[in-house]
């Protein structure tokens, strides 16, 4: 029994997505209530991508936009260039990029964490 578990479990952490991945879209908008807008992604399209842009217009007020998209890769994380600050969030689940504060790297640790557990459930019973 704890064997059939085990063996479903590996299996559903493996098993590629059979549905469209999809994320949330939206362009320079000044607010996340604004960009809900979902968008099936292109096939090679596996990241959900968040921008958060910091446009140093005034020293103790910069402008705040956010762009969301889909993504074949993750790009560089945040840059800094001349009063512009910019940050970088991907993630690799479907609309993942909601609130745009997950990263691939918090994703991971949560799935591990997850699949620990449950392991230690199996074993415990």
């Amino acid at each position: 029994m704890k064997t059939t578990l085990v063996t479903l479990l590996a299996a559903v952490l493996c098993v590629e997505q059979a549905y469209p991945f999809m994320c949330y879209v939206c362009q320079e908008e000044e607010s996340n209530k604004n960009c809900l807008t979902i968008s099936m992604c292109a096939e090679e399209e596996k990241y959900c991508v968040t921008l958060h842009n910091y446009v140093g217009t005034k020293p103790n007020k910069p402008k705040y936009v956010i762009s969301k998209m889909c993504s074949p890769t993750c790009p560089v994380r945040s840059q800094q260039q001349n009063q512009t600050y910019q940050r970088v969030y991907c993630c690799e689940k479907p609309l993942c990029n909601v609130n745009g504060a997950s990263s691939k790297h918090s994703g991971y640790g949560v799935m591990s964490l997850g699949v620990l557990t449950t392991l230690a459930y199996i074993y415990a019973c």
